[in-house]
């Protein structure tokens, strides 16, 4: 049908179908709760509270929180069940394309008619007929993207999120029971 969509420069399009943009909404909200989850639970392991975390701590990225939460386990010597490699490939996979969400940009093409591209500038890819990387600065990606992708990021970002949550409250349980077993002066 011609040349893909990554190959020519289409117009913007900023008109998305209501059902494709009540989604992206509820994949930015939710990662959002995710973020302030994984830094409320830095500040707890660090024993400081909201406002001296979002001075001292900043806004890393989502899976450095969750770096920054294992170093501080191990630290406090608390072991818990949740898979943080899992985790944080999951967090890996959620923040990028969140990213790729609020910074690409919707294209339509002509000879795709009813469909929508997302044009993303950031990492490498293989462009169609080659075999060699090259940079989406350089040579633009543009791939397919509706409503049904996004309702499955947003069902990975859920999943991802209660297992933060699960982890928040393992951690709730190994400090209190920490607190309970130190010695009373």
């Amino acid at each position: 049908m011609g040349l893909s969509p990554s190959a020519r420069e289409l117009p913007i399009t900023l008109e998305l179908p209501v059902s494709l943009q009540r989604e992206i909404g509820k994949v930015v909200t939710r990662h959002a709760m995710v973020e302030l989850k994984l830094s409320r639970i830095v500040y707890i392991l660090l024993g400081i509270d909201a406002v001296s975390g979002r001075i001292s701590v900043r806004e890393p990225r989502t899976t450095d929180r969750l770096d920054m939460i294992a170093d501080l386990l191990k630290i406090n010597k608390i072991k818990v069940q949740a898979n943080l490699p899992a985790i944080r490939t999951d967090l890996d996979k959620c923040s990028l394309e969140r990213d790729r969400l609020a910074h690409g940009i919707w294209i339509k093409d002509p000879l795709y008619p009813g469909k929508f591209f997302l044009r993303s500038l950031s990492g490498n890819w293989t462009p169609p007929g080659t075999r060699e990387k090259s940079k989406r600065r350089i040579d633009p990606e543009a791939q397919e993207y509706n409503t049904e992708h996004a309702k499955d990021l947003v069902t990975l970002i859920e999943k991802t999120g209660q297992a933060v949550f699960d982890l928040g409250d393992e951690i709730d349980s190994a400090l209190a029971a920490l607190r309970n077993k130190s010695p009373r002066t």
